[in-house]
């Protein structure tokens, strides 16, 4: 029965595994397809045409496309006026509404297919008092209504216009079955909204609703759909394209279909790939159907944007002790919403999350706008005022700029102090030398708007510093590389394949392909430069130091006079680095793998209020620095602290403790004891106690006995929870534990320091030769525990059984009934089954140990940094 259990767990998993990384790939497949199936199309648009084209629209224009642009996404506020009213919820219509705006405009840019714009309403009326299941329910139907509207279009284009779907590049029998099955959804829609047997078995948590409300939602987002159409009509009459209305109501409808199915935030790429696909043989210039599409997002997308960050300055989404963890639980349950996954706590730093996008687009603008050439009226005036040593160092300081946003992007997204100080200072240079460059004063509006945002939410940016190899920041490090190829790939295509070194030396002020060339060179090095200082002047936490001598000592009158841990001796391999919560009351030792501090066990402190503080101390120590506050092999007894303090907890094992209060050698219970005295008296085994300063002699017997027990087992010295030979180390234990035979070492145990403290005694390196006697060990340590009851000591520390007692109850969580596996199964590997038992022949009372880490992080990922920790790196846990 356990193994069929574990065979679900494992599918489960691999099914989870699977949906992750297809969420990702697919969207960059269908990506990749959609610009390819395009590439003919680009190569016939003149990107200088494109770039005069927008420079040449009126403002009375520009101030007209803007307003459409804020009126049609305001449509999208109807769905949720009106299931307020049918719900019956109690809620203020304009507070619902202005959070119903808000999340269009940034599920329009953030994406995670819908399900962004679905987590802001739920996180809004959870706010406004609304219960989970009702909030949940409001949101699934919001985002189960949306794309009503399209799947009505897509119904149309199959019947009206099928000829078009042959001018994609995909096979017509796959694009007419995609089309088909969006074509489904509507009727779909109808059937499962309502109360019948559908209802029933999907949407049970979801209030049914009348046919008549149903058909509202219908024609609510199919008016919303073809607001889109006309916007993007509007922006092509604009440009001076028109376009018979049947056409692109056609061309839009493929392109919206295909840009959602491919799940990439808003269609980017994929929409506008496929409408110039489509759109090609019947504009008469391909140039102006780009421009129009670009206006289009710069009017749906990009201006919305600037206003949704400006409202969430007054916003905030996650309150702190708002339950946010049933929240996420109840929305992730939901079988309409439960698909996306999307990360709640992401919405809680939108804010930021949404200026590192601007700040990010900032440089990618500043970077393009120096590969085009500057307006020839604005060209003519700067030639007769400015000299042109000038102008070529405004222009590569615009590039400058654009590449520090780049990188500053980061920052911002991680709330860091600094970056939005560095970022406000370099957006004053990008607004400056535009102006002077080429009196480019739309790019400069731009970068004042961003300017003035990031100052609206200035305190969001509390953070000190972020981890540089982490996932996120090597995910942005991406992006900027794609981004400064994207700048290259632009300047080859104004400029054509001319000798680049024929290219650095021309100047004038009608150079510029000369001109950008040179500013490739500084784009590149400008960005290194900055990997490089940000690489070395990364702000970290105070106490990541390792410990010198003196702070040794300070860390050994702390665990003598105020408290200790099972753990404390470890501090003296110096490989950690120590903290110290509140007011000096709690000391915790702990390690950094990538963006995880890893703490070892619970803080040393004098009382349960020290470690209760020591925890909050930590992890509000590993935020500030957006690191992720971990606590390795802590103790049962606290567990309701770091319930407190907001950590979920995973059981690694057990450790065994025998009681020596009352230990004996005579009775039943002890004939395992007696037998292996006896046994190793009779194999000529004596015992003794080695207290420091050892002589010579007896540290090279020591060191070839580790040497040897190392060789055997063909190990490597571990760290961090495990102490090593080390002499330095080794020296400030008690002392060694020594089993001899006719005079030879053959065993020994180090003996850990007790810090005054007569509570537990315990040992930490167990080493032996290979050719000694069986049951050497259980000599030792039936001697030492006669050893430590004749010295006062309460207890005697067994150590850890890894996995014992992990999921062995059908009610336990499911990462520990997946552990359950390797502890059933992985004997192989580790003797977890036989630890555990050859412990437990000593009587011992045995205490869970866990794993705390904050709710929400990989799992995973902190298994394999703690691993990481303890052996040494990554390429010793993947060798062994």
């Amino acid at each position: 029965m356990a193994f069929n259990n574990g065979t679900g767990l494992r599918g489960n998993l691999a099914v989870a595994k699977l949906l992750q990384w297809l969420r990702w790939l697919l969207p960059l497949l269908a990506l990749m397809l959609a610009l390819g199936a395009a590439s003919r199309e680009f190569r016939q648009i003149d990107m200088g045409a494109v770039h005069a084209t927008f420079k040449q629209i009126s403002l009375p224009a520009t101030l007209l496309l803007i307003a459409a642009g804020m009126l049609v996404v305001s449509l999208n506020a109807l769905y949720d006026v009106l299931l307020l009213r049918w719900l019956r919820l109690k809620a203020n219509v304009a507070y619902v509404a202005r959070h119903a705006w808000l999340a269009s405009v940034l599920n329009n840019v953030a994406g995670f297919a819908g399900m962004t714009g679905a987590g802001i309403r739920y996180l809004a009326l959870g706010n406004a008092g609304v219960t989970g299941r009702d909030a949940v329910a409001f949101a699934g139907l919001v985002l189960f209504s949306m794309p009503v509207g399209l799947s009505v279009l897509s119904t149309s284009v199959l019947f009206l216009h099928t000829d078009m779907l042959a001018q994609l590049t995909m096979p017509l029998n796959l694009a007419v079955l995609v089309l088909g099955l969006v074509s489904l959804y509507w009727v779909l829609f109808l059937l499962v909204a309502g109360g019948g047997g559908l209802h029933k078995r999907l949407l049970a948590d979801t209030p049914p609703l009348a046919f008549p409300q149903r058909l509202g939602l219908l024609l609510v987002s199919l008016l919303d759909w073809l607001a889109v159409v006309l916007l993007l009509d509007l922006c092509l009459r604009v440009v001076g394209e028109r376009l018979p209305l049947d056409v692109l109501l056609a061309a839009f409808t493929v392109a919206a279909t295909l840009g959602w199915v491919s799940m990439v935030p808003g269609g980017l790429g994929v929409f506008e790939g496929t409408m110039l696909v489509l759109l090609g043989g019947v504009a008469d210039d391909a140039s102006l159907v780009l421009a129009a599409l670009l206006l289009f997002r710069v009017v749906y997308y990009f201006i919305p944007f600037l206003f949704g960050v400006q409202m969430l300055s007054g916003m905030t989404l996650v309150k702190e002790g708002g339950g946010m963890d049933e929240f996420i639980r109840r929305f992730q349950a939901h079988p309409l919403l439960r698909l996306g996954q999307v990360p709640l706590r992401f919405l809680g730093q939108v804010s930021t999350q949404a200026l590192a996008y601007l700040t990010f687009a900032a440089g990618v603008l500043l970077l393009v706008s120096a590969a085009f050439p500057a307006v020839a009226t604005r060209l003519e005036a700067l030639s007769l005022y400015m000299p042109l040593i000038l102008r070529e160092g405004f222009h590569l300081s615009s590039v400058i700029a654009g590449a520090l946003l780049l990188g500053l992007a980061r920052g911002i997204s991680a709330g860091m102090r600094g970056a939005y100080h560095t970022t406000q200072g370099v957006l004053l240079l990008g607004i400056v030398v535009t102006l002077l460059k080429g009196l480019d004063y739309e790019e400069a509006m731009l970068l004042l708007v961003l300017s003035a945002l990031l100052r609206a939410n200035k305190v969001a940016f509390r953070h000190r510093g972020y981890p540089l190899t982490s996932r996120r920041s090597l995910r942005w490090l991406l992006a900027a590389g794609l981004a400064l190829l994207l700048a290259a790939g632009l300047g080859e295509i104004l400029y054509g394949s001319e000798q680049f070194t024929v290219r650095l030396g021309a100047f004038g002020h009608g150079a510029d392909a000369a001109r950008y060339a040179r500013a490739l060179i500084v784009m590149l090095l400008t960005f290194l430069a900055w990997l490089g200082w940000t690489w070395f002047s990364m702000p970290l936490p105070a106490s990541m130091k390792l410990p010198d001598a003196g702070l040794l000592e300070q860390a050994r009158r702390f665990y003598t006079g105020v408290g200790q841990t099972t753990y404390s001796y470890l501090t003296f391999l110096g490989d950690k680095y120590l903290l110290m919560g509140g007011a000096e009351t709690a000391l915790i030792q702990y390690g950094q793998q990538r963006n995880h501090l890893i703490a070892l066990g619970d803080p040393a402190a004098a009382d349960s209020a020290g470690v209760a503080e020591g925890i909050r101390a930590f992890r509000s120590m590993a935020e500030d620095y957006n690191r992720v506050a971990v606590f390795y092999q802590v103790d049962e007894a606290n567990l309701h602290y770091y319930l407190n303090a907001g950590f979920a907890l995973l059981k690694l094992g057990e450790k065994a403790r025998v009681p020596l209060e009352n230990f004996t050698l005579t009775g039943k219970k002890a004939q395992k004891l007696r037998t292996a005295l006896n046994h190793g008296t009779r194999d000529g085994l004596s015992f003794e106690v080695a207290q420091h300063p050892l002589p010579e002699p007896l540290w090279r017997e020591l060191q070839a006995v580790s040497d040897a027990w190392l060789e055997d087992k063909q190990a490597a010295e571990k760290g961090f929870s495990l102490g090593r030979f080390e002499r330095a180390f080794l020296e400030q234990c008690s002392g060694f534990a020594l089993v001899r035979q006719a005079g030879r070492l053959i065993a020994f145990a180090s003996v850990t320091p007790d810090f005054g403290s007569r509570e537990e005694y315990r040992i930490d390196l167990m080493r032996h030769l290979a050719d000694a006697p069986n049951g050497t060990m259980d000599f030792l340590f039936v001697n030492l525990m006669k050893h430590a009851a004749e010295a006062g000591y309460r207890w005697f520390d067994l150590g850890v059984a890894p996995l014992a007692g992990v999921g062995d109850s059908v009610w336990s969580p499911r990462e520990e009934r997946l552990i359950r596996l390797v502890y059933q199964y992985g004997n192989h590997f580790y003797n977890f089954k036989g630890l555990r038992d050859y412990k437990d022949k000593f009587n011992p009372q045995w205490r869970s140990l866990y794993l705390a880490y904050p709710r929400g992080v990989s799992l995973a990922s902190i298994l394999l940094d703690v691993a990481a920790l303890v052996a040494g790196g990554y390429r010793q846990v993947l060798m062994k």
